[in-house]
């Protein structure tokens, strides 16, 4: 029982797959030129159709009240043929909404046009039985077209033209054999159509589900590389930026410093006791203080600056542009915060412990050109001096005189 039940839910599935699938907004803007450029084919299929259909009316009708009506609906659908051209070269996108309701009028307005001329050519009326079929079976396959459309299309137009078809057969004394020959032929004909829609819909969905799977991928892609180059730049820890990230924006933000002719502050940062916290709590609590430190940093540095942890409890500004105050404001607003700043303790609740920076820092102009390792050994001998001033302390340096360009 379930085994059946699962072959007719598959078959089911496959049913709603093959008919009921319709074109969804998305479908449509990614084949909005596709679309337009198979209207403007049909369009021109059918005025040529027309226009030689016109030249064939003398010889296939009979009598000449008879050929002028033809003609006239020749012409008139050569008329709807252009106009349908005109539009899906000019005012396509004004249907962009109802583009599918609009196509499927065009058709029934040129299969409508095929009943006065099997009326006022009676003898010649399974031609154009013929010639209304072959333009379903010729949109089912040109145009785009979901399949439960070109069945409602088909269905509905059995009903319409079998039963005059049928009765045009019996005023002419037409045996059944004949009729069902013709209707056999146009259940054909509007088979090929439907069958040639299946195929060319099913492509075109596999197309685009392989584009959006291609997109889909290529999005992965995007995303995994670019977590990979915040991984190559981010300090895992603290999410403030890496010793590598750091050594490039130095170069960048030389160049920048001498295009526009500012200076540069750099500023070294090195918790105190950081090891004391280890022994007493755990390098969990350790952990826990160097990324407090690194959430308040990222909260006292401009956009423009890069604050970056270059190692254990040391971290490094870059400040640019900034000038004398400006580094000093900076430094002394970081120190301020930092000791004011209380952490819990993690495995003693109601417990808080306090951590305190010691900061040096100096500034310098790109046309000093001084290497990174330069600047921070320099720098590495005020924030000594900060902490053999006993800790929580800012030491300075003036800027580089031009004369001692390192």
């Amino acid at each position: 029982m379930n085994r059946q039940n699962y072959k007719f839910r598959k078959f089911g599935f496959i049913i709603r797959k093959l008919l009921l699938r319709t074109y969804d907004p998305t479908f449509v803007a990614t084949h909005f030129s596709d679309i337009r450029s198979s209207v403007l084919i049909y369009s021109v299929l059918g005025a040529i159709t027309s226009i030689v259909a016109v030249f064939f009316v003398e010889s296939l009708v009979r009598t000449k009240e008879a050929s002028v009506w033809i003609v006239s609906f020749r012409l008139s659908s050569l008329v709807l043929s252009v106009l349908a051209y005109f539009f899906a070269k000019k005012r396509f996108r004004f249907f962009e909404r109802n583009i599918f309701h609009a196509m499927i009028l065009f058709i029934v307005a040129m299969i409508l046009f095929h009943i006065p001329m099997m009326v006022y050519d009676k003898l010649n009326h399974s031609y154009y039985l013929f010639g209304s079929a072959l333009i379903i079976a010729s949109s089912a396959i040109i145009l785009w077209l979901e399949p439960i459309r070109i069945l409602i299309l088909s269905a509905s137009f059995l009903c319409l033209f079998m039963p005059i078809h049928l009765r045009f057969s019996q005023n002419l004394g037409l045996d059944y054999f004949a009729f069902y020959q013709d209707i056999f032929n146009v259940i054909l004909l509007l088979g090929v159509g439907f069958t040639g829609n299946l195929l060319v819909n099913f492509w075109r969905f596999e197309e685009y589900r392989s584009k959006i799977r291609l997109r889909i991928t290529v999005g992965k892609l995007l995303r995994i590389n670019q977590k990979i180059h915040d991984l190559s730049r981010i300090d895992s820890m603290t999410d403030l930026y890496n010793r590598r990230h750091l050594l490039e924006q130095f170069d960048l933000l030389k160049r920048r410093s001498k295009r526009e002719g500012t200076s540069i502050g750099l500023v070294i940062l090195d918790l105190d006791h950081l090891k004391t916290i280890n022994d007493k709590f755990g390098h969990k609590q350790g952990d826990l203080a160097i990324q407090a430190f690194g959430k308040t940093l990222r909260s006292r540095v401009r956009s423009t600056d890069i604050a970056a942890r270059i190692g254990g409890d040391e971290f490094c500004i870059l400040a640019s542009p900034v000038d004398a105050i400006g580094l000093e404001t900076l430094t002394e607003s970081i120190r301020e915060k930092i000791e004011i700043l209380r952490i819990p303790v993690y495995n003693k609740p109601g417990e808080m412990i306090q951590i305190t920076v010691s900061i040096g820092a100096t500034m310098f102009r790109a046309e000093e050109n001084p290497s990174f390792d330069d600047l921070y050994h320099r720098i590495d001998t005020a924030l000594y001096a900060s902490k053999n001033a006993g800790r929580n302390r800012i030491t300075i340096l003036p800027p580089i005189e031009p004369s001692n360009n390192l």
